[in-house]
């Protein structure tokens, strides 16, 4: 018996939608496999708090062009107080505290040097490790050489107060634990006088010169607020000569080291 067109078009729709719902039966039984990833560790990040207070100690070597030469190991203390954060101001002030015998031959020199330094920026941060900062700032070096007695020669105390500018900066890479660093500093005295011991209220002013430092910061982290930074550093610090002294210029040059411990308030 041969079934009408119209009945054999409703039993292939129908069979249609029969094979449609055992597909869609057979797609819901089946679950999804879903393959967890855990997301990677982030390598670096600058999460610290903005305020930091840094104390500890330092070694230099010394070397002082007279002539002659005076040359000798020194140390002393240092303390900053940062305020650094990505894409904002950044400033800090630095205190540093030298201290040592110098000998040239038979001669020798006691040297006491105290300096104070404040620079203020931007700090921009091409990455979330990499933070780099141009800054500018002042500086005030007070430094007190007393030559001992030698033969005929008297004991002498020459204090230079030397008043300059700074133009530098500061870039450090950071990883989780680990941080590096390098600074540089351009120091153009705006001042200089020389006062000799013994002569109350007489000083001469001596002739401006251009002097510099570099440091390589490298600190680990100790804890959640404490970092651990040794800093090799070396400074150019220059003196000027005096005409009216018939004094020849100076210079001082510093290598040495920072070990200070970073306190995050």
């Amino acid at each position: 018996m041969k079934l009408p067109n119209k009945d054999w078009r409703g039993a292939f729709i129908l069979l249609l939608f029969v094979a449609g719902g055992l597909c869609a039966e057979q797609q819901d039984s089946i679950q999804p496999m879903v393959v967890q990833c855990e997301p990677k560790p982030v390598r670096c990040c600058e999460d610290r708090p903005a305020w930091s207070l840094s104390l500890g100690g330092q070694y230099t070597w010394m070397s002082f062009e007279s002539p002659p030469t005076f040359k000798g190991s020194t140390g002393g203390g240092i303390a900053k107080l940062t305020y650094e954060t990505s894409k904002s101001f950044f400033g800090e002030w630095r205190n540093v505290v030298n201290v040592g015998e110098l000998s040239a031959h038979s001669q020798k020199s006691n040297e006491l040097e105290w300096y104070s330094e404040f620079v203020a920026g931007y700090t921009f941060a091409p990455s979330s490790c990499w933070m780099f900062t141009p800054y500018v700032g002042v500086g005030f070096d007070c430094l007190k050489d007393h030559k001992h007695g030698y033969n005929s020669v008297a004991a002498i105390t020459l204090k230079y107060r030397t008043y300059y500018t700074l133009i530098g900066f500061d870039t450090h890479y950071l990883w989780d634990n680990w941080s590096v660093g390098l600074q540089g500093d351009c120091l153009p005295v705006c001042n200089q006088f020389l006062s000799i011991g013994g002569l109350s209220g007489a000083a001469w002013k001596m002739k401006e010169r251009v002097g510099w430092a570099a440091r390589l910061p490298i600190g680990y982290k100790i804890s959640s607020c404490i970092w651990m930074e040794l800093t090799p550093y070396y400074r150019f610090f220059p003196i000027g000569e005096s005409d009216t002294l018939g004094l020849p210029h100076r210079n001082l040059n510093q290598w040495g080291g920072f070990l200070t411990f970073r306190f995050f308030l």
